[in-house]
């Protein structure tokens, strides 16, 4: 009995969590569906470098806020988020080009307060129309959204340069250049016998381009990183903008099948390899860090709670 454990975290993909998508696919727009099965990168130009874009969260407290019209108390949480920017160069070296952190609280309560809990740490206050808890961290992470795109276009990706998003590239199509890269798959949008042909892919292939229509049109390809030895694992999907050409998208495709490789990281510094790329890992720290300490943030919050309002 052979028997192989995966250390990619199981919350990503499990065998029961795999939903089969209803999801549109034309699989047959690069080959034919006969000549289906994993492809080598073609020898393609390599960008001068690669930019990769990240963000990070963090729940730093929730509260109750009460209209001083004696109202219905409602819910609110109070949120740290940050972005920012990596290029990588060819020569193997990383810096952080552009970063950015804000702090919002999000509620239902209408002409909620802005609240100061440190002279660097103004939580701005944003009307949510639903009060649930998940409807307001959904508002936490549209903004992280709007904040990945304005680091993104203040970094300025030159058009020789690859421009990785981490995860889907919704809202972000218009971006020249950019790919959308998704490290979970808890749905499966490809036919099983093409599913086959995925889990086929050793290092450094990907599958032909397909079409991809769910709520929005785009390309897509999977590709498999090095540092895996199970079916599931080391395996990406990557996405790239419907307004593009086919030849257009093949050439990225390739592209990112020579460089993203030797960005794959390794399990024993990070649990999320390879997938989660090393330059990102190195970017979430950073991101992290310039979210403040939370306890700190937490003790402003609640002085900033009990100053008297006009």
């Amino acid at each position: 009995m052979h028997i192989q454990v995966d250390a990619w975290d199981p919350a990503y993909v499990s065998p029961d969590g795999v939903q089969q998508s209803k999801a549109k696919v034309d699989a047959g727009i690069e080959v034919p569906l006969a000549e289906w099965g994993p492809r080598d990168p073609v020898d393609t130009t390599v960008p001068t470098s690669v930019l990769l874009v990240d963000g990070v969260r963090r729940l730093d407290a929730h509260l109750w806020l009460t209209p001083d019209d004696n109202g219905e108390a409602r819910p609110g949480i109070c949120a740290s988020y940050a972005a920012g920017v990596v290029r990588c160069s060819p020569a193997g070296g990383a810096k952080v080009v552009a970063s950015r952190v804000m702090h919002g609280l999000f509620t239902s309560t209408k002409d909620a307060p802005s609240l100061r809990a440190h002279p660097t740490a103004v939580y701005t206050a944003h009307r949510v129309g639903e009060a649930e808890t998940g409807d307001l961290v959904n508002a936490v992470q549209t903004h992280l959204r709007g904040l990945e795109i304005s680091v993104t276009d203040e970094a300025g990706a030159g058009e020789d340069e690859l421009l990785i998003v981490d995860g889907p590239l919704h809202g972000r199509a218009h971006v020249p250049r950019a790919l959308g890269y998704i490290k979970s798959h808890r749905v499966q949008y490809l036919a099983p016998e093409l599913i086959r042909v995925v889990n086929s892919l050793a290092a450094g292939q990907r599958t032909p381009v397909f079409a991809l229509d769910t709520s929005w049109e785009r390309y897509s390809w999977y590709l498999r990183l090095p540092g895996a030895d199970v079916p599931a694992a080391g395996l990406v999907r990557l996405e790239a903008s419907v307004d593009l050409t086919l030849d257009q998208v093949t050439k990225l495709a390739d592209s990112s099948s020579r460089v993203l490789p030797r960005l794959a990281s390794t399990p024993y510094k990070d649990p999320r390899a390879p997938q989660n790329l090393t330059p990102i890992a190195g970017l979430e720290k950073r991101l992290r860090a310039l979210l403040g300490d939370q306890r700190l943030l937490q003790r402003g919050l609640r002085a900033a709670a009990r100053l008297p309002r006009a």
